[in-house]
């Protein structure tokens, strides 16, 4: 049987690919599963710095419907499966970077919506098309998208069930970057070899943080005099400071 998921490492930059192309990549059980065990291994791996989500031609078509018919505390549980890998994506100390070509229908707008960047094509298409079965947006999609995109638009989205394009997408901040049509995974590569290039602690501390918004000025002070004077004391802080005075590229050890 072909493999639900693959996993491939680029130097710092871990690759995870959704690979059940016959069904668009709906997020079955054993996706969400294989999705949230990748994840929170590699937040142990010293060696990733971060990661991108892809599904190929399509990124994901939605949430599978076949696997929805429990009801109660089962339909519950399974929820809570896929919970944990949201969690896993938007907590977890790796960024995120989803590279989206084709649809993210559904739930695969939501998964988007946890990365920490989109980049897509002008041929992506993004849906939050619950309503169209019944049902209201799940995998944080209603937290997620009135971050991005703001409450009103975001209402609209969820409502109408409205479909939009890859370029629409990038002009209201849905996604980060907007790439050459088949150039996503490329695009995606790059931003997170940036990443991977900068100070894990760094990067970690500032997703840690936006992860807790919104929360009040007094809680992000507290938080930041706190983790500040941390990465202050790190050897990543010490070589950052004499590369910018040395003029030359730090080469940071997460340290």
């Amino acid at each position: 049987m072909t493999e639900a998921l693959l996993l491939e490492r680029r130097e710092g930059v871990a690759i995870i690919t959704l690979n059940q192309p016959a069904r668009r990549n709906a997020l079955s059980a054993e996706l969400y599963c294989g999705l949230e065990q990748h994840i929170s291994r590699l937040q142990d791996d010293p060696g990733c710095r971060a990661i991108v989500l892809t599904g190929g031609r399509h990124f994901c078509a939605g949430g599978e419907l076949d696997g929805l018919s429990s009801v109660g505390l089962e339909m519950r549980a399974a929820m809570r499966v896929g919970h944990r890998a949201l969690r896993a994506i938007v907590a977890g100390r790796i960024p995120v970077i989803a590279a989206v070509e084709g649809a993210a229908f559904g739930a695969g707008l939501s998964l988007a919506a946890a990365c920490d960047f989109i980049v897509a094509d002008s041929q992506s298409k993004f849906g939050a098309v619950y309503g169209k079965v019944g049902l209201m947006p799940d995998w944080g999609a209603l937290w997620t998208l009135p971050q991005r995109i703001g409450l009103p638009r975001a209402r609209r989205m969820a409502m109408f069930a409205e479909v939009i394009g890859g370029a629409e997408a990038h002009a209201i901040g849905l996604a980060d970057f907007l790439a050459e049509d088949g150039a996503v995974l490329d695009t995606a590569l790059q931003r997170a070899q940036q990443l991977a290039a900068a100070a894990p602690g760094a990067i970690a501390a500032t997703k840690a943080c936006l992860a807790r918004a919104p929360q009040s000025l007094d809680a992000l002070l507290d938080w930041e005099a706190d983790t500040q004077a941390l990465l202050i004391g790190s050897a990543d802080f010490a070589e950052g400071s004499a590369a910018f005075v040395g003029k030359r590229a730090p080469a940071f050890l997460g340290q």
